[in-house]
């Protein structure tokens, strides 16, 4: 059976379309060879090298490259790039509570059905967004022998390579049929662009340097060349910010990020066994630490294939994520900032040459301190060019005649590293909330000997929005034992002063004495309880209450649920049955010790913990055994709030810091009791 794409009018090989046109316009040395020419052999090869070169992925971290089909998840394209949009800051809040999220006029639509549209795009994307990785998609799939999806022979040019090449553009593009044997390349080649039977996969114009004016000469040629060949479909990528210039006509379009089904696409793709089949098992325990509610963080970095495919390497190694989350935040930074470009021989321009890594990371962190502290995650570009110019000019050498260009150097770590992006015009964040907290984190460590960490303590110990930064400046101290003291004496001072949350922590300790086995988490849980038990106020409760209890404002039993299970998760989840039946046998739930005793381990049963955590939570509904009402003012329970938000954050940066082990076991011992010395 003929192949199909010497013989449909649409295939851009077919014989009467091209060949009888390119035959009658060759010289006479030429024709012989022409008529002679095999058009079935050169279609051949030319997949067969189009699918070689492209249909294969180098992955950051392995040794070896992985088949694209493997791994490819449907991309998702914004119809609008969101530096676009025109929103002021307080729109862009009001907008979405999640400031990742993409302004409300852009829309997002798949990258294949915006291709098969047959225009022109110029598409953009965060550093690792999959720019390449869509581009060789639309090769590939250009390149099936039968009924391809694009019905276009696929030329891919990488913009880097061919600049290297000191060629010009048609001539680049020559060589790239050169394996088919033509008598002359050349010919096909503009028969074929001429009658739009291409489509021209332009890869990477960030990749190509600036100096010299070798960017704007190549640029010149593309427009010249896309002039020309008009009846050509042609694509362009290129990293957000990093031009300005306009093709046209070209509709401007954005990678979108991953969304969550994505994500479980991407991960069920990526872990597979030795025989090349999904491995569920793997995928399954991914997803299920993935979306536990401690590693939000991760969750955050997920949403750009480059990032998540760092989180699939670092799992697969342990079959767990890292304890200590401040690792992989590391090796993100790590990765945008270094690796990125130098696993594919990228040099970038210099735009500002003294600042030096370490230089970046330092003005990186002073910025994020300053800008979290005051609560803005969206920054007007003036602001933001200020703040790097105030630090560029502190950079040695002092050279007075060389002032420090903010714009370019916010546009030059935007384009090469991806750590800041344009939401809406002239309105920037960090790239991910996790930068930002990190970077901060980072700051407050550098700069403890200017009181930083003293600060931290004082003025955020129990503001939510502070926690990650909490549990990162932990994890980032090289000893935390004085930090975790300041911490816990700060805890202390939270209730001085109110005679009655003392009271009320006195008579939480002596209810925790029944039970014989870590008793500070069931002072957690009976304070609180009696914190949700006097609480009037819907604002003061969503302040405090994480949002899986927002739902049940006045529901006793489902909030009484939360708390044991929130103690549950943070001390019983991973201690044995043992553990479990003593501390039945202290509540005096002789039968229930028995069953507990008798069962496996609750770590590996859930109906074992749901019976004991049942059993527990009627016990302290029918026998509270409070002697008296507490009748808490609403300063009262504000203050209860912050202080059960700050031991909680306590708790857990003990889980990350280096301290000795017979320090964390003194605090966590003297968790949720009343002050000393009152």
């Amino acid at each position: 059976m003929p192949d199909p794409l010497t013989i449909t009018a649409a295939g851009a090989w077919a014989w009467d379309k091209y060949g009888k046109s390119i035959t009658g316009k060759a010289a006479s040395t030429l024709k012989g060879g022409w008529e002679k020419f095999k058009w079935n052999d050169a279609a051949q090869k030319y997949r067969t090298k189009v699918k070689k070169l492209y249909g294969t992925m180098q992955i950051m971290g392995m040794a070896e490259p992985i088949t694209l089909d493997d791994i490819f998840t449907e991309a998702y394209l914004l119809d609008k790039p969101t530096a676009f949009s025109r929103f002021d800051i307080e729109r862009l809040k009001q907008a979405s509570a999640d400031p990742n999220a993409p302004p409300p006029s852009a829309k997002r639509v798949t990258g294949l059905s915006l291709v098969k549209k047959d225009s022109n795009l110029f598409i953009l994307g965060k550093p690792g967004a999959g720019k390449t990785t869509f581009l060789k998609y639309i090769a590939i799939q250009a390149a099936e022998p039968h009924r391809p999806v694009i019905d276009k022979v696929p030329v891919f040019v990488s913009l880097k390579q061919w600049a290297d090449s000191g060629k010009e553009l048609l001539a680049f593009i020559e060589e790239r049929f050169d394996i088919c044997d033509f008598p002359e390349a050349r010919a096909f080649v503009v028969e074929l662009l001429k009658s739009g039977g291409a489509i021209v996969l332009f890869d990477g114009l960030d990749e190509v340097n600036q100096e010299g004016g070798q960017r704007d000469r190549q640029i010149r040629q593309m427009n010249d060349f896309i002039e020309k060949y008009d009846r050509t479909q042609h694509l362009i990528t290129c990293r957000l910010a990093a031009s300005d210039y306009s093709f046209k006509p070209f509709a401007y379009v954005e990678i979108a990020d991953f969304t969550p089904k994505q994500i479980e696409t991407f991960v069920a793709n990526w872990f597979r066994n030795n025989e090349g089949e999904k491995d569920e098992e793997t995928c399954r325990r991914f997803l299920v630490e993935f979306k536990s509610e401690d590693n939000k963080g991760l969750r955050d970095l997920a949403r750009t294939p480059l990032l998540l495919t760092l989180l699939c390497l670092s799992f697969n190694e342990t079959l767990t994520f890292p304890q200590r989350r401040v690792e992989i935040y590391k090796e993100a930074l790590d990765a945008l900032l270094k690796k990125w470009d130098s696993t594919r021989k990228i040099k970038r321009d210099e735009v500002y040459r003294k600042l030096s890594l370490g230089h970046k990371e330092n003005m990186l962190a002073r910025i994020a301190a300053e800008t979290f502290e005051k609560n803005r995650y969206f920054i007007p570009q003036a602001d933001l060019e200020k703040l790097i110019t105030e630090y560029v000019k502190n950079v040695p050498p002092h050279d007075t005649n060389e002032m420090a260009d903010g714009e370019a150097i916010l546009k030059a770590i935007e384009a090469q590293h991806g750590i800041f992006v344009e939401r809406a015009h002239k309105v920037y964040s960090f790239s991910h909330l996790t930068f930002q907290e990190y970077f901060t984190a980072k700051y407050i460590v550098d700069n403890a000997a200017k009181g930083t960490l003293a600060s931290l303590i004082k003025e955020h110990s129990a503001d939510l929005r502070w926690r990650e930064v909490f549990l990162l400046t932990a994890s980032l101290l090289p000893d935390a034992s004085q930090f975790i003291k300041t911490f816990r004496r700060s805890v202390d001072g939270i209730l001085k002063g109110y005679e009655k949350l003392i009271l009320l922590a006195t008579w939480a300790g002596a209810k925790a004495n029944l039970v014989r086995a870590d008793s500070w988490s069931v002072r957690f849980a009976y304070l609180f309880t009696e914190l949700h038990h006097t609480i009037r106020s819907d604002k003061l409760f969503a302040a405090f209450y994480p949002a899986p209890a927002r739902e049940h404002v006045h529901d006793i039993d489902r909030a009484l649920d939360y708390a044991l299970g929130r103690a549950r998760a943070r001390t019983y989840f991973e201690k044995s049955h043992n553990r479990a039946s003593d501390i039945a046998k202290g509540l005096g739930l002789s039968k229930l010790a028995k069953e507990l005793a008798d069962i496996p381990s609750p770590e590996y049963s859930e109906n074992a913990w749901q019976e004991f955590e049942n059993s527990l939570r009627r016990l302290m509904i029918k026998h509270r055994d409070i002697g008296h009402e507490w009748n808490l003012t609403n300063a009262e329970q504000v203050r209860l709030a912050d202080y059960l938000n700050a031991t909680r954050c306590l708790s857990e940066c003990l889980e990350l810091a280096f301290i000795s082990p017979v320090e964390k076991e003194a605090v966590l011992n003297s968790l949720y009791l009343p002050p000393a010395n009152t």
